[in-house]
């Protein structure tokens, strides 16, 4: 088995003879070490992507003095918002001058989306995707999601039946004893379809329909916007793969492997050598999504120590010599000045929103 297999299925299984401290100290020298290594910083993401959470991600990685020019992204998640999932990346992007981001275990929906924003995707083989069809809340429903295409599949398969009633129509017509004209046929043809199918059609809200057609467009527009970026969209005359994740999978939940991640990006890599020790040490943190329905906080936090070199360099009676990702980030302004957030998420000091708190340190 490969090394990049090997510490995937590790991860998966959980199993560590460390105690939990061990276990801290362990992930942070990795981390530090594949840190220097790619000279990027490296953050684990695991939660729903919906606010308040997003905004606490932004001011999260805006704490971090001295960031490196590059960041490796550990994204596990159920999905979440679409809005969430463009502010998260749209900031990564103004932040870093590369980013990457691990697929260990679940990447579903909105986390599909950020994917669309790195330049580099990593698989590790227990890692999935899904596609990107928008899901939206049921009316008098609680929890319970209906995918956005579900009204346009139900409008083309009802075209595709009230069709197939008019072409039977006129044949039978044609194949009785009774001598009419196809005029005639089909006229009779089409008032029996219009009776058969018109209560059916009358149950479609057009309201509905376009509001679901708005909800799917908007997804369109993240990722293409998100997709400029990172250029890691395989798009072309002959195979779109924005098209694909929008409305070329049969259901929501529809798994998309590294073999199959790899027809819709340019840039998908297995788990690296020097990065399964690190997937190894996260165990099942790295795998499953944490969830509101199972009670657990959002996990979000640095994995490596502040970039040393930098840090020395600002030390009293010095300057520091601007990073690359600081440069960008005076030329363009702070992106994350003009998100005004969650009124409850606080101060970037404070670790909890409401009774959600920030999971730290593999707590």
């Amino acid at each position: 088995m490969s090394d990049s297999g090997e510490g995937c299925l590790k991860a998966l299984s959980g199993m560590t003879m460390l105690d939990k401290q061990a276990q801290l100290e362990a992930i942070k020298a990795s981390a530090n070490v594949l840190a220097a290594s790619l000279d990027a910083d490296l953050f684990v993401y695991n939660f729903e992507i919906t606010p308040p959470f997003d905004v606490m991600f932004i001011k999260k990685v805006s704490a971090r003095e001295h960031p490196r020019p590059n960041v490796v992204l550990f994204l596990t998640t159920e999905g979440g918002s679409a809005d969430s999932a463009f502010r998260m990346m749209r900031f990564l992007q103004a932040k870093y001058d590369h980013i990457t981001i691990v697929v260990p275990g679940w990447c579903k929906s909105a986390g599909t989306l950020m994917c669309i924003g790195a330049h580099d995707l990593i698989m590790c083989d227990s890692g999935e995707l899904g596609p990107l069809d928008v899901q939206i809340t049921k009316v008098d429903e609680m929890d319970e999601q209906k995918s956005g295409l579900a009204a346009e599949a139900a409008f083309e398969k009802l075209q595709q039946e009230a069709f197939k009633f008019f072409i039977q129509f006129v044949r039978d017509f044609g194949a009785s004893e009774y001598r009419v004209t196809l005029k005639t046929a089909s006229d009779i043809a089409a008032k029996m379809t219009t009776g058969v199918m018109e209560p059916i059609f009358d149950k479609l809200d057009p309201v509905t329909i376009g509001e679901d057609y708005r909800s799917n467009r908007l997804a369109l527009a993240y990722a293409e916007r998100l997709n400029i970026h990172s250029k890691n969209l395989n798009r072309s005359r002959s195979y779109d793969a924005l098209d694909n994740l929008l409305a070329g999978y049969e259901s929501h939940g529809f798994v998309i492997d590294k073999k199959e991640a790899e027809n819709l990006f340019k840039r998908v890599k297995p788990l690296a050598a020097e990065m399964v020790d690190l997937v190894d040490l996260m165990g099942m943190e790295a795998v499953f999504p944490r969830s509101r329905r199972m009670e657990q906080a959002p996990k979000m936090e640095f994995l490596n120590d502040e970039h040393e070199a930098t840090k020395a360099a600002a030390e009293p009676g010095e300057k520091a010599a601007p990073t690359r990702s600081a440069d960008r980030s005076s030329r363009r302004g702070n992106r994350s000045s003009g998100l005004h957030g969650n009124p409850q998420a606080g101060s970037s000091e404070e670790q909890t929103i409401g009774s959600w708190e920030i999971q730290e340190n593999g707590g």
